[in-house]
C-alpha cells in the first residue's frame, strides 16, 4: 500500500466512521435516518428500512475493512472497492433529488438540519474520486516509511474531519441576507 492509499484510507475511515456513527449512536437518530431516505422519494416505502440498514452496515463495513488495510492490503482493496460503490449511489442519489427538486434533509453523518443539495453530490463526487485513488495506490505492496505513513494518516484524517463538516464549513462563506427593517410603530 503506498503513501496516497494510506491519506485516502485515513480520509475515508473518518467519513465513514462519522457517518455510521451518526446514524447508530442511538435508536432515535437511525429513526431520524430512515425517515430521511423516505423523505428522499428515491425508493419505494417497502425498501427504505432495509435500505437504511444496509447502509449503515455498509458503511461500518468500509470502516472496519480500511481499517485492516495496514494489515491485509486485500481489506483494504475490498474497502475501497466498496467505499466507491457506496458513494457512486449516493452521488447518483443526491443527483437525482437535485434534478427533480426534491428537498429532503441530509442526515449523511446524523445530525444535520441542511437539504440535500449540489454541495452534496460535490462533496459525494470528490469522496469517490478519493475511493478510487485508494483502488490504484493499494494495488502495490510498497511498504510506506513510518514517518511518511503518519502525515498521511494524519492529513487524510484531517481532510475525512473537514468533509464531515463540509455544510458548516460552507455556510461560513455563504453571503448573510440583510436584516428585515422593523415595521414602523405608531
Amino acid at each position: 500500500m503506498d503513501i496516497l492509499a494510506v491519506a485516502c484510507a485515513s480520509c475515508l475511515a473518518v467519513v465513514f466512521g462519522a457517518a455510521a456513527l451518526g446514524k447508530l449512536r442511538s435508536r432515535d437518530a437511525f429513526s431520524r435516518f430512515a425517515q430521511s431516505v423516505t423523505t428522499m422519494d428515491l425508493l419505494p416505502a417497502g425498501w427504505v428500512r432495509a435500505c437504511a440498514v444496509l447502509v449503515a452496515a455498509s458503511e461500518v463495513a468500509v470502516l472496519l475493512l480500511l481499517l485492516a488495510s495496514p494489515l491485509a492490503v486485500p481489506a483494504g482493496r475490498v474497502g475501497f472497492v466498496l467505499a466507491a460503490g457506496l458513494l457512486l449511489a449516493f452521488t447518483a442519489g443526491a443527483a437525482l433529488m437535485v434534478v427533480r427538486g426534491v428537498r429532503a434533509v441530509c442526515r449523511c453523518f446524523g445530525a444535520s438540519g441542511s437539504p440535500m443539495g449540489r454541495l452534496h453530490v460535490l462533496r459525494n463526487g470528490v469522496l469517490t474520486l478519493i475511493a478510487a485513488g485508494g483502488v490504484l495506490g493499494s494495488s502495490g505492496v510498497a511498504a510506506v516509511a513510518p514517518a511518511y505513513g503518519a502525515v498521511a494518516v494524519a492529513g487524510g484524517a484531517v481532510v475525512g474531519a473537514l468533509v464531515t463538516r463540509l455544510e458548516d464549513l460552507a455556510a461560513l462563506f455563504r453571503p448573510s441576507l440583510p436584516a428585515r427593517p422593523e415595521p414602523a410603530r405608531d
